[in-house]
């Protein structure tokens, strides 16, 4: 083959990669966008999260009441 054939070729080729690769990174940012958009939309809806106590006492105000001991003084399983 030519040699300048073999230059023209691999210079085409090249510039077909540069393409991909620009297309291909054109896609992902319009991709991020549109994530960025939905998480935006999503954000500007209201969640209801509780509320961090100011004080102790009412964080552990909710909790149930710890369990009794077996009357025979054996001491209840912690697995159950």
């Amino acid at each position: 083959m030519n040699g300048n054939l073999m230059y023209e070729m691999a210079r085409q080729r090249i510039a077909e990669q540069q393409r991909a690769a620009r297309q291909a990174s054109e896609a992902q940012g319009l991709r991020s966008g549109g994530r960025r958009k939905r998480a935006r939309e999503e954000a500007a809806e209201t969640v209801a999260t509780p509320a961090i106590p100011d004080y102790p006492h009412e964080m552990f105000a909710t909790l149930p009441e710890p369990r009794k001991e077996a009357a025979n003084g054996r001491r209840t399983r912690s697995g159950r």
